[in-house]
Protein backbone atom coordinates (compact mmCIF):
# COMPACT_ATOMS: atom_id res chain seq x y z
CA UNK A 1 0.00 0.00 0.00
CA UNK A 2 1.22 4.00 -0.66
CA UNK A 3 1.39 5.71 2.11
CA UNK A 4 0.59 9.78 1.89
CA UNK A 5 4.14 10.50 1.20
CA UNK A 6 4.18 8.42 -1.64
CA UNK A 7 1.23 9.21 -3.13
CA UNK A 8 2.89 12.69 -3.28
CA UNK A 9 5.83 11.93 -4.36
CA UNK A 10 3.84 10.07 -7.49
CA UNK A 11 1.75 13.14 -7.86
CA UNK A 12 4.75 15.39 -7.91
CA UNK A 13 7.23 12.91 -10.48
CA UNK A 14 3.30 12.62 -13.02
CA UNK A 15 3.72 16.72 -12.80
CA UNK A 16 7.63 16.67 -13.80
CA UNK A 17 6.79 13.81 -16.71
CA UNK A 18 3.53 16.55 -17.95
CA UNK A 19 5.85 19.17 -17.83
CA UNK A 20 8.87 17.82 -19.90
CA UNK A 21 6.07 17.18 -22.75
CA UNK A 22 5.57 21.02 -24.64
CA UNK A 23 2.04 21.19 -24.42
CA UNK A 24 2.02 23.71 -27.54
CA UNK A 25 3.75 20.69 -29.67
CA UNK A 26 2.09 17.67 -27.65
CA UNK A 27 -0.05 16.43 -30.70
CA UNK A 28 3.55 16.63 -32.65
CA UNK A 29 5.02 15.28 -29.97
CA UNK A 30 3.04 12.85 -29.31
CA UNK A 31 2.53 11.56 -33.12
CA UNK A 32 6.31 11.47 -33.24
CA UNK A 33 6.78 9.11 -30.30
CA UNK A 34 3.83 7.19 -31.55
CA UNK A 35 5.87 6.70 -35.13
CA UNK A 36 9.16 6.50 -33.07
CA UNK A 37 8.06 3.16 -31.12
CA UNK A 38 6.10 1.97 -33.83
CA UNK A 39 9.40 1.72 -36.13
CA UNK A 40 11.03 -0.12 -33.07
CA UNK A 41 8.44 -2.64 -32.48
CA UNK A 42 8.32 -3.79 -36.10
CA UNK A 43 12.44 -3.83 -35.85
CA UNK A 44 12.46 -5.52 -33.05
CA UNK A 45 9.34 -7.85 -31.95
CA UNK A 46 8.94 -10.51 -34.64
CA UNK A 47 6.00 -10.80 -36.01
CA UNK A 48 5.21 -6.93 -35.67
CA UNK A 49 6.44 -6.79 -38.88
CA UNK A 50 3.27 -8.24 -40.72
CA UNK A 51 0.85 -5.98 -38.97
CA UNK A 52 -0.06 -3.04 -40.60
CA UNK A 53 1.97 -0.07 -39.50
CA UNK A 54 -0.98 2.27 -39.40
CA UNK A 55 -2.84 0.13 -36.91
CA UNK A 56 0.48 -0.53 -34.57
CA UNK A 57 0.91 3.37 -34.83
CA UNK A 58 -3.07 4.48 -34.43
CA UNK A 59 -2.71 2.04 -30.99
CA UNK A 60 0.74 2.98 -29.95
CA UNK A 61 -0.70 6.59 -29.62
CA UNK A 62 -4.06 5.89 -27.88
CA UNK A 63 -1.41 4.63 -25.20
CA UNK A 64 0.32 7.67 -24.95
CA UNK A 65 -2.70 9.76 -24.96
CA UNK A 66 -3.83 7.63 -22.06
CA UNK A 67 0.08 8.43 -20.09
CA UNK A 68 -0.68 12.33 -20.95
CA UNK A 69 -4.23 12.00 -19.49
CA UNK A 70 -2.97 10.29 -16.54
CA UNK A 71 0.27 12.57 -15.52
CA UNK A 72 -1.83 15.71 -15.96
CA UNK A 73 -4.74 14.17 -13.54
CA UNK A 74 -4.98 15.03 -9.64
CA UNK A 75 -4.59 11.51 -9.38
CA UNK A 76 -2.26 9.69 -11.79
CA UNK A 77 -3.32 5.79 -11.09
CA UNK A 78 -3.42 3.45 -13.65
CA UNK A 79 -7.13 3.58 -15.80
CA UNK A 80 -7.36 -0.35 -15.91
CA UNK A 81 -10.85 0.00 -17.53
CA UNK A 82 -9.81 2.33 -20.17
CA UNK A 83 -6.33 0.04 -21.38
CA UNK A 84 -8.95 -3.40 -20.78
CA UNK A 85 -10.74 -1.96 -23.50
CA UNK A 86 -8.48 -0.79 -25.72
CA UNK A 87 -6.33 -4.54 -25.29
CA UNK A 88 -9.77 -6.35 -26.07
CA UNK A 89 -10.25 -3.95 -29.09
CA UNK A 90 -6.46 -5.07 -29.97
CA UNK A 91 -7.30 -8.48 -29.81
CA UNK A 92 -10.67 -8.19 -32.26
CA UNK A 93 -8.00 -7.05 -34.53
CA UNK A 94 -5.79 -10.23 -34.29
CA UNK A 95 -2.18 -7.95 -32.63
CA UNK A 96 -0.94 -10.84 -30.62
CA UNK A 97 -1.78 -9.97 -26.92
CA UNK A 98 1.75 -11.29 -25.45
CA UNK A 99 3.31 -9.35 -27.83
CA UNK A 100 1.95 -6.04 -27.08
CA UNK A 101 2.78 -6.47 -23.57
CA UNK A 102 6.59 -6.40 -24.80
CA UNK A 103 6.32 -3.69 -26.89
CA UNK A 104 5.13 -1.71 -23.72
CA UNK A 105 7.88 -2.44 -22.22
CA UNK A 106 10.04 -1.46 -24.82
CA UNK A 107 7.70 1.88 -25.02
CA UNK A 108 8.73 2.44 -21.67
CA UNK A 109 12.21 2.09 -22.15
CA UNK A 110 12.35 4.61 -24.59
CA UNK A 111 10.09 6.89 -22.80
CA UNK A 112 12.08 6.94 -19.95
CA UNK A 113 15.42 7.43 -21.57
CA UNK A 114 13.39 10.38 -23.51
CA UNK A 115 12.22 12.27 -20.46
CA UNK A 116 15.43 11.44 -18.73
CA UNK A 117 17.46 13.36 -21.09
CA UNK A 118 14.97 16.11 -21.40
CA UNK A 119 15.11 16.40 -17.16
CA UNK A 120 18.87 16.44 -17.40
CA UNK A 121 18.63 19.17 -20.27
CA UNK A 122 16.21 21.11 -17.68
CA UNK A 123 18.87 21.17 -14.97
CA UNK A 124 16.38 18.66 -12.86
CA UNK A 125 18.32 16.81 -10.00
CA UNK A 126 18.96 13.11 -10.41
CA UNK A 127 16.67 12.38 -7.58
CA UNK A 128 13.70 13.62 -9.19
CA UNK A 129 14.89 12.02 -12.37
CA UNK A 130 15.02 8.81 -10.37
CA UNK A 131 11.84 9.50 -9.06
CA UNK A 132 10.55 9.87 -12.66
CA UNK A 133 11.79 6.44 -13.87
CA UNK A 134 10.39 4.76 -11.24
CA UNK A 135 6.88 5.78 -11.50
CA UNK A 136 7.23 5.39 -15.66
CA UNK A 137 8.37 1.68 -14.43
CA UNK A 138 5.18 1.65 -12.25
CA UNK A 139 2.76 2.41 -15.51
CA UNK A 140 4.57 -0.12 -17.59
CA UNK A 141 3.75 -3.03 -14.95
CA UNK A 142 1.04 -2.37 -14.49
CA UNK A 143 -0.30 -1.71 -18.07
CA UNK A 144 1.43 -5.42 -18.64
CA UNK A 145 -0.64 -6.67 -16.47
CA UNK A 146 -3.89 -5.20 -17.50
CA UNK A 147 -2.72 -7.02 -20.74
CA UNK A 148 -1.83 -10.28 -19.59
CA UNK A 149 -4.94 -9.96 -17.51
CA UNK A 150 -7.01 -9.53 -21.28
CA UNK A 151 -4.71 -12.28 -22.80
CA UNK A 152 -5.98 -14.86 -20.06
CA UNK A 153 -9.17 -14.10 -20.53
CA UNK A 154 -8.67 -14.51 -24.46
CA UNK A 155 -7.20 -17.89 -23.76
CA UNK A 156 -10.06 -19.19 -22.03
CA UNK A 157 -12.50 -18.21 -24.56
CA UNK A 158 -10.47 -19.85 -27.12
CA UNK A 159 -9.87 -23.04 -25.08
CA UNK A 160 -13.84 -22.78 -24.61
CA UNK A 161 -14.60 -21.99 -28.39
CA UNK A 162 -12.67 -25.13 -29.23
CA UNK A 163 -13.92 -27.31 -26.72
CA UNK A 164 -17.60 -26.64 -28.69
CA UNK A 165 -16.13 -26.70 -32.29
CA UNK A 166 -14.15 -29.67 -31.44
CA UNK A 167 -16.96 -31.53 -29.61
CA UNK A 168 -19.76 -30.72 -32.51
CA UNK A 169 -16.79 -31.49 -35.09
CA UNK A 170 -16.65 -35.46 -33.74
CA UNK A 171 -20.46 -35.68 -33.11
CA UNK A 172 -21.37 -34.88 -36.74
CA UNK A 173 -23.15 -31.81 -36.01
CA UNK A 174 -22.12 -29.54 -38.76
CA UNK A 175 -23.91 -29.14 -42.19
CA UNK A 176 -21.62 -29.64 -45.02
CA UNK A 177 -22.08 -26.44 -46.11
CA UNK A 178 -21.10 -24.91 -43.00
CA UNK A 179 -18.15 -26.82 -42.05
CA UNK A 180 -15.62 -25.21 -44.58
CA UNK A 181 -16.15 -21.80 -42.82
CA UNK A 182 -15.79 -23.82 -38.99
CA UNK A 183 -12.45 -24.83 -40.51
CA UNK A 184 -11.07 -21.90 -41.41
CA UNK A 185 -11.90 -20.03 -37.72
CA UNK A 186 -9.32 -22.43 -36.09
CA UNK A 187 -7.01 -23.16 -39.03
CA UNK A 188 -7.69 -26.43 -40.49
CA UNK A 189 -8.56 -27.27 -43.79
CA UNK A 190 -11.02 -29.65 -45.47
CA UNK A 191 -8.80 -31.08 -48.16
CA UNK A 192 -6.05 -32.13 -45.03
CA UNK A 193 -6.36 -35.77 -43.82
CA UNK A 194 -6.30 -35.78 -39.49
CA UNK A 195 -5.99 -38.88 -36.79
CA UNK A 196 -7.69 -37.49 -33.93
CA UNK A 197 -5.89 -38.20 -30.85
CA UNK A 198 -7.74 -38.86 -27.59
CA UNK A 199 -6.57 -39.06 -24.00
CA UNK A 200 -7.63 -38.69 -20.13
CA UNK A 201 -7.31 -35.52 -19.32
CA UNK A 202 -7.54 -36.45 -15.33
CA UNK A 203 -4.41 -38.87 -16.09
CA UNK A 204 -1.53 -37.45 -13.51
CA UNK A 205 0.74 -38.49 -16.41
CA UNK A 206 -0.73 -36.34 -18.72
CA UNK A 207 0.50 -32.91 -18.13
CA UNK A 208 1.39 -29.80 -20.14
CA UNK A 209 4.63 -31.47 -21.47
CA UNK A 210 3.07 -33.71 -23.24
CA UNK A 211 0.33 -31.65 -24.37
CA UNK A 212 3.02 -29.25 -26.06
CA UNK A 213 4.80 -31.65 -27.31
CA UNK A 214 1.44 -32.93 -29.70
CA UNK A 215 1.02 -29.77 -30.37
CA UNK A 216 4.90 -28.90 -31.89
CA UNK A 217 5.45 -32.30 -33.15
CA UNK A 218 2.46 -33.46 -34.71
CA UNK A 219 1.94 -29.99 -36.26
CA UNK A 220 3.33 -29.68 -40.32
CA UNK A 221 4.22 -26.13 -42.34
CA UNK A 222 0.95 -23.89 -42.14
CA UNK A 223 -1.24 -26.59 -40.71
CA UNK A 224 -1.25 -26.82 -36.38
CA UNK A 225 -2.46 -28.83 -34.16
CA UNK A 226 -6.08 -28.17 -32.98
CA UNK A 227 -6.49 -29.37 -29.43
CA UNK A 228 -8.98 -28.53 -26.47
CA UNK A 229 -10.78 -30.25 -23.11
CA UNK A 230 -14.22 -31.97 -24.47
CA UNK A 231 -16.07 -33.78 -21.40
CA UNK A 232 -12.85 -34.54 -19.28
CA UNK A 233 -11.16 -36.03 -22.24
CA UNK A 234 -8.33 -34.74 -24.21
CA UNK A 235 -8.73 -34.38 -27.64
CA UNK A 236 -6.51 -32.88 -30.82
CA UNK A 237 -6.46 -33.30 -34.39
CA UNK A 238 -3.11 -34.18 -35.66
CA UNK A 239 -2.31 -33.45 -39.08
CA UNK A 240 0.61 -36.10 -38.87
CA UNK A 241 2.38 -38.25 -36.22
CA UNK A 242 5.94 -38.76 -36.10
CA UNK A 243 7.09 -41.93 -36.01
CA UNK A 244 9.57 -41.37 -32.72
CA UNK A 245 7.20 -39.53 -30.69
CA UNK A 246 7.38 -40.82 -27.62
CA UNK A 247 4.92 -39.85 -24.32
CA UNK A 248 4.78 -40.82 -20.98
CA UNK A 249 0.52 -41.00 -20.92
CA UNK A 250 -1.50 -43.12 -22.89
CA UNK A 251 -2.74 -41.45 -26.21
CA UNK A 252 -5.13 -43.12 -28.23
CA UNK A 253 -5.33 -42.25 -32.00
CA UNK A 254 -7.78 -43.06 -34.47
CA UNK A 255 -6.94 -43.49 -38.27
CA UNK A 256 -6.23 -40.17 -40.67
CA UNK A 257 -9.72 -38.85 -42.23
CA UNK A 258 -10.60 -35.47 -43.82
CA UNK A 259 -12.54 -33.14 -41.18
CA UNK A 260 -15.87 -34.40 -42.46
CA UNK A 261 -15.39 -37.96 -41.40
CA UNK A 262 -13.66 -36.90 -38.25
CA UNK A 263 -15.92 -38.47 -36.21
CA UNK A 264 -15.19 -41.93 -37.37
CA UNK A 265 -11.34 -41.13 -36.15
CA UNK A 266 -12.78 -40.05 -33.08
CA UNK A 267 -15.02 -43.60 -32.36
CA UNK A 268 -11.74 -45.36 -33.21
CA UNK A 269 -9.77 -43.34 -30.76
CA UNK A 270 -12.20 -43.49 -28.34
CA UNK A 271 -12.76 -47.33 -28.29
CA UNK A 272 -8.59 -47.89 -28.30
CA UNK A 273 -8.09 -45.63 -25.46
CA UNK A 274 -10.89 -47.49 -23.20
CA UNK A 275 -9.14 -51.06 -24.06
CA UNK A 276 -5.19 -49.78 -23.73
CA UNK A 277 -6.54 -48.14 -20.57
CA UNK A 278 -7.87 -51.02 -19.22
CA UNK A 279 -4.53 -53.12 -19.92
CA UNK A 280 -2.63 -50.12 -18.10
CA UNK A 281 -1.18 -49.40 -21.86
CA UNK A 282 1.02 -46.27 -22.33
CA UNK A 283 2.36 -44.10 -25.24
CA UNK A 284 0.98 -43.53 -28.70
CA UNK A 285 -1.73 -46.77 -29.53
CA UNK A 286 -3.74 -47.10 -32.67
CA UNK A 287 -5.70 -50.05 -32.25
CA UNK A 288 -3.36 -52.02 -34.32
CA UNK A 289 -0.93 -52.18 -31.68
CA UNK A 290 -3.22 -53.68 -29.26
CA UNK A 291 -3.26 -56.88 -30.98
CA UNK A 292 -5.88 -59.37 -30.15
CA UNK A 293 -6.24 -57.33 -26.92
CA UNK A 294 -9.74 -55.62 -28.69
CA UNK A 295 -11.27 -59.11 -28.12
CA UNK A 296 -11.24 -59.34 -24.67
CA UNK A 297 -13.07 -55.87 -24.26
CA UNK A 298 -16.18 -58.29 -25.46
CA UNK A 299 -18.38 -58.04 -22.54
CA UNK A 300 -21.49 -60.41 -23.34
CA UNK A 301 -24.02 -63.02 -21.43
CA UNK A 302 -22.25 -65.59 -23.28
CA UNK A 303 -18.80 -64.77 -22.22
CA UNK A 304 -19.83 -64.65 -18.14
CA UNK A 305 -21.18 -67.75 -19.01
CA UNK A 306 -18.18 -69.99 -20.99
CA UNK A 307 -16.54 -68.66 -17.74
CA UNK A 308 -18.59 -69.79 -14.91
CA UNK A 309 -18.62 -72.83 -16.83
CA UNK A 310 -14.90 -73.39 -17.33
CA UNK A 311 -13.63 -71.68 -14.33
CA UNK A 312 -16.37 -72.40 -11.51
CA UNK A 313 -14.14 -75.39 -10.10
CA UNK A 314 -11.23 -73.34 -9.68
CA UNK A 315 -12.97 -70.08 -7.95
CA UNK A 316 -14.42 -73.05 -5.87
CA UNK A 317 -11.04 -74.56 -4.73
CA UNK A 318 -10.14 -70.75 -3.29
CA UNK A 319 -6.42 -69.76 -3.05
CA UNK A 320 -5.20 -73.59 -4.77
CA UNK A 321 -7.42 -72.22 -7.57
CA UNK A 322 -6.24 -68.87 -7.44
CA UNK A 323 -2.98 -70.27 -7.92
CA UNK A 324 -3.51 -72.32 -10.85
CA UNK A 325 -5.35 -69.56 -12.37
CA UNK A 326 -2.49 -66.72 -12.01
CA UNK A 327 0.07 -69.61 -13.58
CA UNK A 328 -1.66 -70.19 -16.51
CA UNK A 329 -2.03 -66.53 -16.76
CA UNK A 330 1.57 -65.60 -16.46
CA UNK A 331 2.21 -68.98 -18.71
CA UNK A 332 0.04 -67.72 -21.44
CA UNK A 333 1.60 -63.93 -21.29
CA UNK A 334 5.16 -65.64 -21.63
CA UNK A 335 4.07 -67.93 -24.92
CA UNK A 336 3.53 -70.83 -22.85
CA UNK A 337 7.40 -71.34 -22.16
CA UNK A 338 7.47 -72.95 -18.87
CA UNK A 339 11.29 -71.65 -18.02
CA UNK A 340 10.00 -67.60 -18.30
CA UNK A 341 6.75 -67.97 -16.68
CA UNK A 342 8.90 -69.87 -13.38
CA UNK A 343 10.80 -66.88 -13.88
CA UNK A 344 8.46 -64.38 -13.75
CA UNK A 345 6.62 -66.49 -10.56
CA UNK A 346 9.91 -67.38 -8.72
CA UNK A 347 8.66 -71.04 -9.05
CA UNK A 348 10.46 -74.24 -10.01
CA UNK A 349 9.18 -75.12 -13.56
CA UNK A 350 7.66 -78.47 -12.15
CA UNK A 351 5.26 -76.44 -10.27
CA UNK A 352 4.12 -74.40 -13.39
CA UNK A 353 3.98 -77.76 -15.12
CA UNK A 354 2.17 -79.63 -11.85
CA UNK A 355 0.03 -76.42 -12.51
CA UNK A 356 -0.70 -76.09 -15.81
CA UNK A 357 -1.86 -79.86 -16.32
CA UNK A 358 -4.11 -79.34 -13.30
CA UNK A 359 -6.11 -76.57 -14.69
CA UNK A 360 -6.54 -79.09 -17.87
CA UNK A 361 -7.63 -81.88 -15.42
CA UNK A 362 -10.35 -79.32 -13.86
CA UNK A 363 -11.46 -76.95 -16.51
CA UNK A 364 -11.40 -79.72 -19.15
CA UNK A 365 -9.63 -77.25 -21.41
CA UNK A 366 -6.61 -78.39 -23.11
CA UNK A 367 -4.19 -75.76 -23.82
CA UNK A 368 -2.33 -78.32 -26.58
CA UNK A 369 -5.49 -77.44 -28.45
CA UNK A 370 -5.72 -74.25 -30.53
CA UNK A 371 -9.23 -73.62 -29.36
CA UNK A 372 -9.23 -74.37 -26.07
CA UNK A 373 -5.99 -72.19 -25.85
CA UNK A 374 -7.47 -69.25 -27.67
CA UNK A 375 -10.93 -69.69 -25.20
CA UNK A 376 -8.71 -70.14 -22.15
CA UNK A 377 -6.94 -66.80 -23.14
CA UNK A 378 -10.19 -64.94 -23.61
CA UNK A 379 -11.15 -66.10 -20.35
CA UNK A 380 -8.31 -65.47 -18.16
CA UNK A 381 -7.58 -61.97 -20.37
CA UNK A 382 -11.05 -60.89 -19.55
CA UNK A 383 -10.66 -61.57 -15.66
Amino acid sequence: MHDDTSDRREREAAARIASLIDDAEVEAEIDGMAAELTAIYRERIPVYDLIARDEIERNTRAVLEMVLRQVRSDSPQINTVELTELARLWSTQQIPLELVAHSIQVGARTLAKVMRERATARGIGPEVIDDLQDIMWHWATSYSAVINTVLQEDAVSLAARRSTFLRRLVEGEFAASALPARLAEHGLRPDVHYSVACADHDDPRFGSDIRAAVRLRCAVRDIPVVDAVVDAHYLALLPHIPDDLAVDALVAVGPAELPANAGSSYRRARHTLDIAARFGRTGIVELADLGALPLLAIDTDTADHLADVHLASLRARGVAGTEIIDTVTAFLRNNCRVDETATALFLHRNTVRNRVGRFTDITGLDLDRTDDLVLTWWLLGRR
